[in-house]
């Protein structure tokens, strides 16, 4: 693992691990976003578990790279979905520009992981 992939797997992880906390608490700003969004709000702790298993994914990976790898193309997966939710949502360029941004992210860690 190079430090590019590095640093950003530690980046997107600490975002991840964060981002969990939140749809485990069920704050209410994630909430009214998932109602805009159109996503059941029963999957939102489901979305949290994907987020900490994505950033437990990413920092396994600096001992077993295959899994830092598998773990940085499932966050760009999750993270394209989430756009294109955004965009489907007609979301503003503010609300959609973080799930954008870690898309690319994931995806450019993917790529240096390789």
């Amino acid at each position: 693992m190079d430090v590019l992939s590095a640093t950003l797997a530690v980046v997107i992880a600490l975002v991840c691990l964060a981002s969990a906390v939140a749809d485990f608490k069920m704050l209410p700003r994630i909430v009214e976003s998932m109602e805009h969004l159109r996503v059941p709000i029963r999957i939102i702790p489901a979305l949290g578990v994907m987020k900490v298993a994505g950033a437990l994914g990413l920092l396994i990976g600096f001992w077993i790279d295959a899994l830092g790898s598998y773990a940085a193309f499932c966050l760009s997966l999750y993270f394209l979905i989430a756009t294109g939710l955004h965009v489907r949502a007609r979301d503003s360029a503010a609300h959609t520009a973080p799930a954008a941004v870690l898309f690319v992210l994931s995806v450019v860690t993917f790529i240096t992981s390789l």
